[in-house]
This record gives structure tokens, sequence and C-alpha cells, in this order.
């Protein structure tokens, strides 16, 4: 089972990269941008502490993980498009925890940042 989960920013437009799951966190996780540090991305601890920080944040995360494991009994690779206004924190900070849960459960899991560095 080979499983690609891939940040992006839905504010470059499309074409948005491609998935067997797209997750929109724009209308689901208030951006914290306000309330980080300058230059602050989804990969920090300030960033992550931030959005993992919520009970509701965390409700969100769950919710993605029980439908990212359904789809996973029905397929042999699977690709998974988080997004975000950006792409440089609530999409980063779900794509690499998405990853380390499923790590966890011994799934090999590859992660892309499409607008990291944009």
């Amino acid at each position: 089972m080979q499983i690609l989960i891939k940040s992006f920013g839905f504010k470059y437009g499309e074409p948005y990269p491609e998935g067997d799951l797209r997750i929109d966190l724009r209308n689901r996780i208030r951006n914290p941008h306000d309330h980080l540090p300058k230059g602050a991305i989804g990969l920090d601890s300030i960033v992550k502490k931030t959005v993992l920080g919520s009970d509701a944040n965390q409700k969100v995360l769950s919710n993605c993980l029980q439908r990212i494991m359904k789809l996973l009994k029905e397929a042999d690779e699977l690709t998974i498009s988080i997004g975000c206004k950006s792409g440089i924190h609530r999409s980063v900070v779900f794509a690499e925890e998405i990853s380390k849960q499923l790590q966890k459960k011994g799934h090999v899991v590859e992660v892309e940042h499409v607008h990291l560095q944009a």
C-alpha cells in the first residue's frame, strides 16, 4: 500500500493536486496566521500546537482519519490532497499529522507540500 499526501493552497488556483480524497480545511479550521510569528510554517512546533490545540480541530483531524481508514480498506494506492488558503499552515500540519498516524499503523506514507515554498 502506497499513500501519498499532498498539502496545497487554494489561493494559487487550479489545477489543484489530484487525489482520491480532497480535504478542504478553509471553512473547517480557522486560519491561524494572525496568532503566529512572521514566517512560521506548518512544520514549526508553534504552528502545530496552534492548529491542533483545540478540541474542535482534533475532532476534524479524527474525522479525516476515519474517512482515510475507510478508503484504505478499498484501495491499493491512495492519494490524499489537503488544502487550506495558502498551503503553508493548516494543510501542512494536517498532512504531517495524518502521515504520522498512518505510519504508526504500519502504512508507508510520502508527504509532499506543494506550495510550502511558493
